[in-house]
């Protein structure tokens, strides 16, 4: 198993997807909307634009590559990690949809977990002091839709407080991640 730090976007998008496979078709709806209301609001948003990385047009352009992407692949994005993952968030449109769906976990996701998984994978990090920073261990045999926390005997999730401890852990476990909290 990959570390947090070695996952690719599509990898990132692959996990989001099969743990809140229910959760993405209403990602996708929002995902349309935003592209169309980028082409729609034009004038607005030109007036207001103050990316210093990406021109309006560029910006319409990856918007517009989401939506046609969306509308082409319809059903199997919801259906399929792979075709989801490789559609909507490898290339410069991953730009895009990135932003969409770190602004659908902000903003609009139905589950908490999802808010926080998609916190995890694609908003920066905050800094912590060293003493501050601790580590849970992601069991994640059979694939990430049975990823689970690891426990003490007791149930209670375990919290590492130095990275080494958590790597002992991992090693333990079929295929184990580290994760940051």
């Amino acid at each position: 198993m990959k570390t947090i730090e070695q996952l690719t976007n599509v990898d990132k998008a692959k996990i989001i997807f099969d743990l809140f496979k229910n959760e993405i078709p209403d990602f996708l709806e929002y995902s349309q909307s935003m592209g169309e209301r980028i082409s729609k609001d034009k004038g607005e948003l030109i007036a207001n634009w103050n990316n210093p990385f990406l021109s309006y047009q560029q910006w319409l352009s990856l918007s517009e590559q989401v939506v046609a992407a969306i509308k082409r692949y319809g059903k199997s994005l919801a259906k399929s990690s792979n075709v989801f993952a490789e559609q909507l968030f490898s290339g410069y449109a991953a730009i895009f949809t990135n932003h969409c769906l770190e602004q659908y976990g902000l903003h609009h996701a139905k589950s908490l977990r999802l808010a926080r998984a998609i916190q995890l994978f694609y908003l920066p990090e905050t800094p912590a002091s060293p003493s501050n920073q601790q580590y849970l261990v992601l069991e994640m045999h059979g694939g990430a839709a049975y990823a689970a926390i690891c426990t003490d005997t007791d149930g209670n999730n375990l919290v590492f407080d130095n990275r080494p401890a958590a790597e002992a852990e991992a090693t333990d476990c079929q295929d184990g991640l580290i994760v940051e909290v």
